[in-house]
């Protein structure tokens, strides 16, 4: 079974998702500028054998209803292909999508007309995608993926506006009976929960004035309107979203329907996004935007796939094939008698091939010996292990120092590669150890937090005390370099010109660890 990846389109940045049984994880964020795009090729590259479903959040988007006559075959090919490119002309990502027939009449087929409407905004991406010879399932849209499973969220049937939060912004869809009528994207500024309270109500009330001039619900009526949020953000939203003659607030608990849904990571706010991603990857759509040339490697890769199955059942039959032939074996006693026999010939003609084979020069008693001294070089091969068990301790009752590089060796000395002799007599008089024998050395750089950039006197003690817990009586530890000179005759360097600490002013310091061995 292919992976699943999930690219997020909400605008110029695409967000890469890998999805498996019921887990998002993201894997990177790619801009439409070249260094973005080349970045995206790589991560292609990397994932070649993976499915792809490119799922877009934008507010370019069209919507048109309109009753055909029924037909099948060509013909309906050919009538929606020409509708489709009398509403939507300029772009290719369109889609034709049956919302049933009329029950009376001519029995007509109504049909909802969506598109992408700008293709500018895809290009580079789907240029991307294939030079890299991705495997592209589709592309979808946000509603696309709503009227495959808005009709399990609203419950009820009749005219329903459901309102959701998304990476783009705030998506109000409106579905009757079920099926998906439009849907619009309103973009938010600043992403709080005012903004957010005050565009549900406000658009809702936009949208109901809308369907009322445009006779899809009656004159009076109130709108039954479903909020999708957080359980923790229902409340804050409440004091926005309030009940009136024209809209009945319904809100609905994102946490709760991701868990009904299957996904395993419960979102932290209202962002519906790995919700969306979940349906798209359990229950894709049937219909989608991209033509058949966007798809065609999705296509030879069912072909491999049906290829593949067919062979696991040919295989199947084979090895039943192959098992009855097995039970036949058991009725021939008499071959296997004679094979017996022919085996014990080939065994004793086999032993006699050996006792004319020269014999090596080595005893017994020498080979033994010879193998117990192997045994005893094995044990005295050096071992790091301990020390960096012995350093890990330390950093885990260090939690704020975070290693950044480690190197070791075996030397002579625990002070060896330094320079001039005043060093190796300031160590000597750190920690009075031996200086004989072989030495387990590991030089380490770590940093400390960017917080405490302007504190040096609390580096200090850090850097001391995790020396201090790395000391012990086997072990010699020397700090090798600090954040900042404390010598005397060393000028101090300020942080910035306006004191603010920068990632490049993280606090950084060097340690050496000997043990002998």
């Amino acid at each position: 079974m292919a992976t699943k990846r999930i690219l997020l389109l909400d605008g110029p940045m695409l967000t890469a998702h890998f999805w498996s049984a019921g887990r998002i994880k993201v894997e990177g964020e790619f801009s439409h500028e070249p260094v973005g795009l080349e970045a995206l090729a790589v991560y292609l590259s990397k994932h070649r054998s993976s499915l792809f479903y490119l799922l877009a959040d934008i507010s370019e988007e069209g919507f048109q209803l309109e009753d055909l006559p029924y037909v099948q075959g060509a013909d309906r090919n050919a009538l929606l292909q020409r509708r489709l490119s009398q509403y939507y002309y300029n772009t290719p990502l369109s889609a034709a999508i049956s919302l049933g027939r009329a029950k009376d009449g001519r029995r007509d087929e109504k049909l909802l007309f969506a598109a992408l409407t700008r293709i500018e905004t895809f290009t580079p991406w789907l240029d991307t995608l294939r030079e890299a010879e991705t495997i592209l399932a589709g592309v979808y849209s946000v509603p696309l993926v709503l009227s495959e499973c808005g009709p399990q969220l609203l419950g009820e049937s009749g005219p329903t506006l459901f309102v959701s939060l998304t990476q783009g912004g705030v998506r109000q869809s409106f579905f009757d009976n079920g099926k998906l009528h439009f849907s619009r994207l309103s973009q938010l500024a600043t992403r709080s929960l005012d903004e957010i309270g005050r565009t549900c109500a406000n658009d809702s009330a936009k949208i109901f004035q809308y369907l009322v001039a445009q006779r899809q619900i009656p004159r009076g009526a109130a709108l039954r309107t479903i909020v999708l949020a957080h359980s923790g953000q229902i409340p804050a939203l409440q004091d926005f979203c309030r009940n009136t003659g024209e809209l009945q607030f319904e809100f609905l608990d994102l946490v709760a329907t991701s868990s009904k849904k299957g996904l395993k990571d419960v979102p932290a706010d209202s962002n519906a996004d790995k919700l969306f991603i979940q349906c798209l990857a359990t229950k894709t759509p049937a219909q989608q935007f991209a033509p058949a040339s966007e798809t065609r490697l999705y296509k030879l890769w069912k072909i491999r796939s049906v290829l593949t199955s067919a062979a696991w059942v040919v295989l199947a039959g084979c090895l039943l094939y192959a098992g009855k032939t097995a039970l036949n074996l058991y009725e021939l006693r008499d071959t296997t008698q004679a094979t017996k026999a022919l085996t014990a010939a080939d065994t004793q003609r086999y032993n006699s091939i050996l006792e004319g084979l020269p014999k090596i020069s080595i005893t017994p008693d020498n080979l033994r010996a010879l193998i117990s001294r192997f045994e005893a070089v094995q044990k005295r091969t050096p071992a790091i292990e301990p020390l960096l068990m012995h350093l890990s301790l330390a950093l885990n009752d260090s939690p704020r120092v975070e290693l950044t590089r480690l190197t070791w060796k075996i030397a002579d000395r625990p002070d060896a590669g330094e320079k001039g002799a005043e060093d190796a007599k300031r160590s000597a008089a750190v920690a009075p150890v031996a200086v004989t024998g072989n030495w387990a050395v590991i030089e380490i750089q770590a940093q400390l937090p960017l917080g405490l950039v302007s504190d040096q006197r609390a580096q200090i003690e850090l850097i001391e005390s995790f020396a201090t817990r790395l000391r012990g009586p086997q072990t010699d530890v020397r700090v090798i370099s600090r954040p900042f000179d404390i010598e005397s005759d060393k000028p101090l360097k300020s942080i910035g010109e306006n004191g603010d600490a920068q990632h490049a002013d993280v606090p950084k310091f060097a340690l050496r660890i000997a043990r002998q061995l």
